[in-house]
C-alpha cells in the first residue's frame, strides 16, 4: 500500500495498526506483568532482580536501534524491503514472550525477556521507517496523529491487561497480538524517494533541535510518571493511590487521544507551522505541572491531567512528524529515527534518579514534590519552545 497526498483515513489507520500491539506489550509487561513475575521467580530479592532486568532492557532500547536502523537502510537501498527485518523482529519477539510464559527460573526468564526485547526493538526500528517510506509527506501529520492515538489506546489496553491477567496469560496474549498485528506490515509498499534526497545530506541543525526538544519533554514526562503514585500516597493521602494514579492516567490519555488526531490533521494543513503547534502544545503541559504543585486536590488533579493530555497529544503526534521533517536524508531515515529514539530512552533512565534525589532531599515532604513538578514544568516549557528554532526548509518527498 502506497499512501498518497489525499489518502483516506482508513488507509492511514491500517498503516498504524502495528503500533497498537507494540504499545500494549510495553505497557502490560514493563509496568505490571514482568514485576509480578519477579515475585514468583525471585521472592526474596525481587526488587534487585527487576532492577537488573530493567537496566538490561534499557540498554537494549538505547543502543540497538541505531545499528538496526542503519542495517534497515542498507537493506532498503539494496532492494530488500524493510518488512523482512520488521517481521524477523516480530518473530523473535513472539518467541521470547511465549518462552517467558513458561520460564521456571530467573536466568531463563532474563534470557527470554531480553530475546523478546531485542525482537521488539528490531521490529519497531524497521517499522517506524516504513511509515515515511509509504506515506506522502503531505500526510505525515495525520499519520503521526493516528500513530499517537494507537500508542495511547495500546497503553490503556496494556495496563488493563496487565492488571487483570496473570503474568503468564499476559505474555501469551501479547505474543498473539504482536503476531496478528505484524500481518499488517505486508501491505506497506514504499514510495519512490526523491532523487535529490538520495544524492546529498542536509545539515543536522533541525535534527539536533528536535532531539533536544524530545529529550527535554520525555525527561519531564518521566519525572511525573515515576512518582505520581507516591504523590497520591504521600501528599494527597489517598486511601488507594493505585486507583488515583490509574484514573489520572486515563484522564490524561483521553485528552491526548482526542488531541493527537485533530492536531495531526491540522498540522498537515499548515505544515510550515507544525513547529508552532508543538510549541503551543507545551503550554497546557506546563500549566498542568505547575498546577500539580500549587493546587494538589483530588478534583483539580484530574482536570490538570486532562489538560496535560491535550498538550501531550499535540506533542506526541506533531513531534514525530516534525522529527520526520527534520531527518537529514530520507535514505538514512531508519538509522536517524533510531538515534532520535535515544531522546526517549536516555532521559527515562536519568529522570527517576534525579526525581528520587529531589524527594529524598526534602525528606518526602510536599516541598520535594513541588520541586519535582516545577522541574517537570521547566522541562516541558524548554522542550516545546525549543522547536521554534527548527528552520523547516525541507523539500517535498
Amino acid at each position: 500500500m502506497r499512501i498518497g497526498k489525499d489518502a483516506p483515513v482508513g488507509a492511514l489507520v491500517l498503516v498504524n495498526v502495528y503500533w497498537l500491539p507494540l504499545s500494549l506489550q510495553e505497557a502490560a509487561l514493563l509496568a505490571i506483568a514482568i514485576p509480578a513475575a519477579m515475585l514468583r521467580l525471585a521472592p526474596a530479592n525481587h526488587v534487585a532482580a527487576y532492577a537488573i532486568l530493567a537496566s538490561l532492557i534499557s540498554l537494549v532500547n538505547v543502543f540497538l536501534p541505531w545499528p538496526i536502523g542503519a542495517l534497515s537502510d542498507r537493506l532498503r537501498g539494496d532492494g530488500t524491503p524493510r518488512q523482512a527485518l520488521a517481521l524477523l523482529g516480530a518473530a523473535l519477539n513472539v518467541a521470547g514472550l511465549v518462552l517467558a510464559a513458561s520460564a521456571s527460573s530467573i536466568g531463563t526468564f532474563y534470557e527470554t525477556i531480553i530475546l523478546a526485547t531485542v525482537g521488539q526493538t528490531v521490529s519497531t526500528t524497521a517499522y517506524q521507517a516504513m511509515l515515511p517510506d509509504a506515506v506522502a509527506r503531505a500526510q505525515w501529520g495525520v499519520a503521526s496523529g493516528i500513530r499517537g492515538a494507537a500508542t495511547l489506546v495500546g497503553t490503556v489496553l496494556g495496563l488493563t491487561l496487565g492488571g487483570l491477567a496473570s503474568p503468564k496469560l499476559a505474555f501469551l496474549i501479547c505474543a498473539g497480538l504482536v503476531a496478528f498485528g505484524a500481518i499488517s506490515l505486508r501491505g506497506l509498499v514504499p514510495r519512490e524517494q526523491d532523487a535529490d534526497d538520495r544524492a546529498h545530506i542536509r545539515d543536522w541543525h533541525d535534527f539536533i533541535v528536535v532531539f533536544i526538544a524530545r529529550a527535554s519533554i520525555v525527561f519531564g514526562l518521566s519525572l511525573l510518571a515515576t512518582f505520581v503514585l507516591y504523590f497520591f500516597r504521600d501528599v494527597l493521602h489517598a486511601t488507594d493511590p493505585s486507583r488515583g494514579t490509574g484514573i489520572t492516567g486515563i484522564a490524561a490519555l483521553a485528552g491526548a487521544a482526542l488531541a493527537s488526531i485533530a492536531l495531526g490533521v491540522l498540522s498537515d494543513r499548515i505544515r510550515p507551522y507544525r513547529k508552532i503547534i508543538v510549541a503551543l502544545s507545551g503550554i497546557p503541559m506546563t500549566i498542568a505541572a505547575v498546577g500539580y504543585a500549587i493546587e494538589p486536590h483530588d478534583a483539580s488533579i484530574f482536570l490538570f491531567a486532562l489538560l496535560f493530555g491535550v498538550g501531550y497529544g499535540g506533542v506526541l503526534s506533531n513531534g514525530w512528524a516534525l522529527a520526520l521533517d527534520s531527518m537529514p536524508a530520507m535514505r538514512d531515515v531508519a538509522r536517524d529515527l533510531g538515534i532520535w529514539g535515544m531522546a526517549t530512552h536516555v532521559p527515562s533512565i536519568i529522570a527517576p534518579l534525579v526525581g528520587g534525589a529531589m524527594i529524598r532531599y526534602f525528606n518526602g515532604s510536599f516541598n520535594g514534590y513541588r520541586a519535582l513538578f516545577a522541574l517537570a514544568a521547566l522541562a516541558f516549557a524548554v522542550g516545546s519552545s525549543s522547536v521554534l528554532a527548527v528552520r523547516g526548509n525541507h523539500s517535498e518527498t
